[in-house]
């Protein structure tokens, strides 16, 4: 999970890069360009003076909620009432601010568990700030204050009906005396109302903003970048459906890389009067056709067939180098081009002729006169040998019939008497069915997979169409691959195929049979290449 992730970081570091750089950059941008507001805030403190303590027929003319924190809420929805910012409006006439706007500026919240509500205002002006805040304050304790006085002026006036509805006796007995306390009682009380809310801490003018925050918008805004950034890399990653390593291609067919061959500008500026192979490459394509050579030591491999998913992967270059590198090496090696709809060869090398492939196979020429030799140059220097070529030769209606023809496999007969080691590039398998018919007449099928271009459902495909026509490809060739060692081993590959058994304490008799399997093979080869050049 973590190679994975990492990679996914590697590959999308523009985006991962972009969002932790953009963010933080357009958050700060805003955050300096914006108006600055300022916050001023007052405390109002809740309590009850004890002043509704007078009882009008034995209960509490004023009774204070027995839920604190109910009454916390209580006195917070109060506080925030639209009564309160009308009577704030009427109040305050410089701005002619309406009780909406008010409500806008305005943030009224607890504190805590105590019995403090701070009244909270915001504007680009300090002193309208602290006076707003202040302003809602006091309408508050006014707006309760007269609220409550009402109450107990209600209560007055009852007692009051009580009283005239006495007798004259009665008035100026007990009960109108009791009556007439009441009364004064409640005047009194009336007289001491507060609103149970006193303005414990004044609102002053703020001398530093409240808004904006550039370091706080900007940490804040690195962090999201960071999170969108990460997020968007996984995201694309996962629904990028391109082959991106080597493990991701062979757990997909089921077969091992062979050879990874690196993105080179050498390789696609090839072309000329000559094969070039330039340090680099060359190492890479000698290790490709080491592995093919001893990745099975039982089986011969005289001809190959190169294809790929979808244009474009690069088996046409494969194709061309794996063969130069065997020339260079003096094996008898022929390179020919069965891709008969997009051929490659005459585009890059202008010494070559037109007469090709599709030429012999319709009888218009024979094949040794198809037959035409490409000198091979290593690291600029030429090697003295020369790699045969077969082109594709002219454009024909029907590519598929040619290569099913009789004709086709009498070439192939005449190419394995006369050669080593017979290359031949054809078309994609999944795109057209050109070089279906050729795949019982080779020794084994190397499939090329380009990495970050080839797709999963490309390779899926490939595999069926292989398993369904009962071939098992060799292995694979990862091209325009990223060099897997340390830049300044650039040139350094080691290549190890996954079904190569390794020599133990357990299976030294087996280790030995191969090394014997392997010296056999090699005298073999020896003897080849001496009586081909006698």
């Amino acid at each position: 999970m973590l190679r994975e992730f990492f990679a996914a970081m590697r590959r999308r570091a523009a985006i991962v890069v972009i969002a932790i750089v953009a963010l933080p950059a357009g958050a700060l941008a805003y955050s300096l360009g914006a108006e600055k507001q300022y916050t001023a805030t007052a405390k109002l403190l809740f309590r009850d003076p004890g002043f509704d303590q007078k009882t009008l027929g034995g209960g509490s003319a004023l009774s204070p909620s027995a839920d604190p924190a109910r009454e916390a809420a209580t006195n917070i929805g109060l506080v925030s009432l639209d009564t309160v910012a009308d009577r704030a409006a009427n109040v305050i006439k410089s701005r002619r601010l309406t009780a909406n706007e008010i409500r806008d500026k305005v943030t009224v919240a607890g504190q805590g568990q105590s019995n403090v509500v701070t009244v909270q205002a915001t504007d680009a002006a300090p002193g309208f700030a602290a006076k707003l805040a202040n302003t809602i304050a006091r309408q508050y304790i006014v707006f309760r204050r007269d609220a409550d006085r009402t109450k107990i002026n209600q209560a007055v006036a009852l007692v009051r009906r009580n009283l005239d509805e006495l007798t004259p006796n009665q008035r100026t007995g007990r009960e109108g005396r009791n009556l007439r306390e009441q009364v004064e009682e409640l005047r009194v009380l009336a007289a001491l109302q507060t609103g149970n809310a006193e303005l414990v801490q004044p609102a002053a003018a703020p001398r530093s903003p409240s808004s904006p925050k550039p370091v706080r918008n900007t940490i804040l805004a690195l962090l999201l970048g960071i999170v969108i950034g990460i997020g968007m890399a996984l995201l694309l990653n996962r629904l990028d459906r391109r082959l991106r390593d080597r493990d991701a291609a062979e757990a997909l067919l089921g077969r091992p890389v062979l050879g990874v061959i690196p993105e080179s500008s050498s390789i696609r500026a090839d072309g000329g009067n000559a094969l070039h192979l330039d340090g680099h490459e060359a190492e890479a394509f000698r290790a490709l056709r080491a592995n093919l050579r001893y990745y099975d030591i039982d089986r011969d491999i005289r001809s190959l067939l190169i294809t790929s998913s979808a244009p474009g992967d690069g088996k046409s270059t494969v194709a061309r180098y794996l063969a130069a590198t065997a020339a260079a090496a003096g094996v008898r090696a022929v390179l020919v081009e069965a891709d008969l709809r997009r051929p490659t060869l005459n585009g890059l090398f202008s010494v070559l002729r037109d007469i090709g492939l599709s030429d012999v196979l319709t009888d218009q020429a024979p094949l040794a006169a198809a037959i035409q030799q490409l000198p091979v140059s290593l690291a600029g220097a030429p090697t003295g040998k020369v790699l045969d070529v077969i082109n594709s030769g002219a454009p024909p209606p029907n590519p598929t019939d040619l290569l099913e023809s009789e004709r086709m496999r009498t070439v192939l007969r005449e190419l394995h008497a006369r050669y080593d080691l017979v290359v031949i590039d054809s078309s994609p398998v999944t795109i057209v069915p050109d070089s279906i018919p050729i795949l019982s007449q080779i020794s084994g099928v190397l499939v090329v997979m380009r990495e970050s271009k080839s797709t999963i459902v490309g390779a899926r495909r490939l595999r069926d169409q292989l398993a369904h026509l009962g071939v098992v490809p060799l292995g694979l060739v990862m091209n325009g691959a990223e060099p897997v060692e340390d830049r300044s081993h650039y040139g350094y590959y080691t290549y190890e195929p996954a079904s190569a058994p390794r020599a133990t304490a357990s299976n030294g008799s087996a280790a030995t049979r191969r090394e014997g399997r392997v010296r056999r093979k090699l005298e073999r080869e020896r003897s080849k290449t001496g009586a081909a050049r006698n």
